[in-house]
């Protein structure tokens, strides 16, 4: 017998075995297998238990049910309150369909797709609309122990965008959570993961809800399609939806052994709905004056910077895979340049070979009060407020714009078309949270949600941009994301040590969101903030760099002019030919995606890991990056990197290093990083 019949046989004694306990377990439910997945249907209580091939004989979700709240009432319609249910099956698809008593039909969908478990809600109603602003496809308060009785298990906490230095967060199994988008539920060492998330993001705001205890019990389990917090950003409930069949986001199940590949696949199932956007260059590599200029940026300042990064930078690999760099002006570009000096920065991006950019605020307003609209007739600002119990909404200082309006959108038409008008090559788009508040209303009567607005206001800004603007998103929601091409993944980030960790949290939690926008963005790579005296080390400033190579845009930040009296720019030249100059970690950008980690379970709920990885043909890149003041020493073990090394070298220092039988010893010094590079044998 070989191999692969091997394999087969043992799969369908498995699978045999599998359903011979269910049978037994379950005699007056009826069972229905798609895939991996078993549906067993309790027609009596009009409750379904949902089992997985690869789990326990118990089943994994068990009296699941489905809920929607209609009409403006407080309490639910569950499909356990059916007085009929009925069942439509194929081979990959099972639909039960609850009769409620007031003639409401609740559609619970069950697909398997690639081995994923997609779960979706819908209602109706004959001859009747009906409206909702929470819909539940699946809810339980009973769910199969799968990891073992360990403090290391763990739940991913997703945040709903990256304003206000949130941060993704890891929690033990020991408390009440919710999270926007997908979460993991995993134990790393034992490899075992739950990944579960929403991949429709046109609608609702999602979230996954879970009640755990006992650091490994699963008390309560809900996906919510309509759900706002604090964190939203929301000062409302979440918008309701009015149609004659009201539909859930859908949700897919990912039950593996790997978190982190669970991640990658959650996205993967994400791009099978809206494609990732793609881009006909290099990942950004550059400069942006946010980072030290700021308020003091002028036309002399960014010509010195982009000198210096033309004759200085560029011959050691400081460009794109294109050789190209991006000069990007941040905000206060509009009061400091008027449109003839926005022309001739442009032109001198074109003689430099340079990328040109720009910043743009599509759905926030920052004057806050009421006054004309420039170039827009009929319409003041106070027109295009969103507004809750018909007061304006202000999030950070700006008020929030109704994407939908008619003034808003052709503001977002004549800016966008002086920026193709100048040769804009790259835009900055910040604060677009704003975009997708939930409010009282929206100039158009299709929209009701924060979600459906915002992506109303996403669509038209892509269109705007056609393919040759690259889009970054700044303050932004992580979904959807299909519109643009990158986005930060943390907030304000610059020097110190402790924002280095604050943007590597984002990495450890969310290194897979590459793979849902073309770069992930690590924000502008400070070496001396201006406020900060100069005292960053050189260390901190290699951690600070390290932390932005390996997680995919490239752009620094300082002010290398001399003619603006604002930061350090004898000393950031300086350290800028001291870390901006190697070439074998310049070129990591163009080469590599996001890097993964390696140690990826946190003590600390908000923390990140030291250690992250990425593998091309030719090699094995391992970043370790030290927050302490104290020096961090690994010992990486060669088995874990299951490939047999040529050679070792650490790219800052230029150290070699000899493998022995056991690994590789890993020492970074305090307040410091280290990027490794193990050359693969033939």
């Amino acid at each position: 017998m070989n191999h692969s019949r091997r394999i087969s046989m043992k799969f369908i004694v498995a699978t045999w075995a599998f359903f011979v306990v269910a049978t037994n377990t379950y005699a007056r439910s009826r069972q229905y297998r798609m895939g991996p997945w078993t549906i067993a249907v309790d027609k009596a209580n009009n409750r379904v238990d949902i089992y997985n091939i690869n789990s326990s004989d118990l089943p994994l979700f068990e009296k699941v049910a489905a809920q929607i709240w209609l009409d403006g009432n407080d309490t639910p319609v569950t499909s356990i309150q059916a007085k009929k249910m009925s069942v439509r099956h194929s081979s990959d698809q099972l639909t039960l369909l609850f009769t409620m008593p007031d003639k409401t039909l609740l559609i619970q969908s069950f697909q398997s797709i690639d081995e994923h478990l997609e779960v979706s809600l819908a209602a109706t109603r004959k001859g009747t609309t009906l409206s909702s602003n929470r819909i539940e496809p699946l809810c339980t308060q009973s769910v199969e122990p799968f990891l073992p009785s360990d403090p290391d298990n763990r739940m991913l906490r997703i945040p709903w965008d990256n304003d206000a230095w949130v941060r993704f967060e890891q929690y033990r199994l020991n408390r009440k959570m919710d999270s926007f988008g997908a979460t993991a539920i995993f134990n790393e060492t034992a490899g075992k993961a739950l990944v579960i998330g929403a991949i429709d993001h046109d609608t609702w705001k999602n979230a996954i809800h879970i009640d755990a205890s006992n650091d490994q019990s699963i008390d309560n389990l809900s996906l919510i399609s309509g759900f706002t917090s604090a964190l939203s950003r929301d000062h409302r409930s979440h918008g309701t939806v009015t149609a004659d069949t009201l539909r859930s986001a859908r949700f897919v199940v990912i039950l593996t052994g790997d978190w982190l590949g669970g991640m990658e696949q959650y996205a993967a199932c994400c791009r099978q709905v809206a494609p990732q956007r793609t881009w006909n260059g290099g990942k950004p590599v550059g400069w942006n004056s946010w980072g030290v200029l700021q308020d003091k940026l002028t036309p002399e300042a960014v010509r010195d910077i982009g000198d210096f990064l033309s004759e200085e930078l560029r011959p050691k690999g400081f460009t794109d895979s294109d050789g190209r760099i991006v000069l990007s002006l941040d905000s206060w570009w509009n009061e400091r340049f008027d449109e003839k000096q926005i022309r001739g920065f442009v032109d001198y991006c074109r003689q430099k070979h340079f990328i040109p950019g720009l910043y743009f605020t599509p759905f926030a307003d920052f004057a806050t009060w009421d006054h004309p609209l420039p170039g827009i007739e009929g319409f003041t600002s106070k027109d295009i407020w969103l507004k809750v119990n018909g007061k304006p909404i202000t999030l950070d200082g700006a008020y929030a714009l109704d994407p939908t309006h008619p003034a808003t959108q052709a503001m977002m038409r004549e800016r966008m078309k002086k920026f193709r008008e100048w040769g804009i090559e790259y835009l900055k788009c910040d604060f677009m949270s704003h975009g997708a508040l939930e409010a009282d209303h929206w100039s158009d009567d299709k929209i009701s949600t924060g979600m459906q607005a915002y992506n109303s206001g996403m669509r038209l800004l892509q269109l705007l941009a056609g393919d040759s603007i690259y889009i970054d998103l700044s303050i932004s929601p992580i979904f959807p994301y299909q519109y643009a091409h990158g986005r930060r993944i943390a907030c304000d980030t610059y020097s110190r040590i402790d924002e280095t960790q604050y943007a590597m949290n984002a990495l450890t939690m969310g290194w897979w969101l590459d793979g849902l926008y073309f770069a992930n963005d690590p924000d502008h790579l400070v070496l001396h903030k201006h406020d900060a005296h100069g005292e960053e080390t050189i260390g901190e400033n290699r951690a600070r760099i390290t932390s932005g190579v390996i997680t995919g845009m490239y752009l620094c930040g300082d002010n290398f002019s001399f003619s603006v009296d604002r930061g350090f720019p004898k000393e950031s030249r300086e350290r800028a030919m001291q870390l901006l100059t190697n070439q074998e970690i310049n070129k990591i950008p163009s080469i590599c995606k996001s890097f993964r980690p390696l140690n990826a379970t946190l003590e600390k709920e908000s923390g990140a890991a030291n250690l992250f990885t990425y593998e091309t043909d030719e090699a094995i890149y391992i970043a370790a990056i030290n927050y302490s003041s104290t020096p961090f020493c690994h010992h990486l073990s060669t088995s874990l990197l299951r490939k047999r090394l040529q050679s070792v070298s650490e790219l800052w220092t230029g150290e070699q290093i000899r493998p022995d039988a056991e690994g590789i010893e890993i020492n970074v010094p305090a307040r410091d990083a280290r990027i490794y590079k193990m050359e693969k044998k033939e």
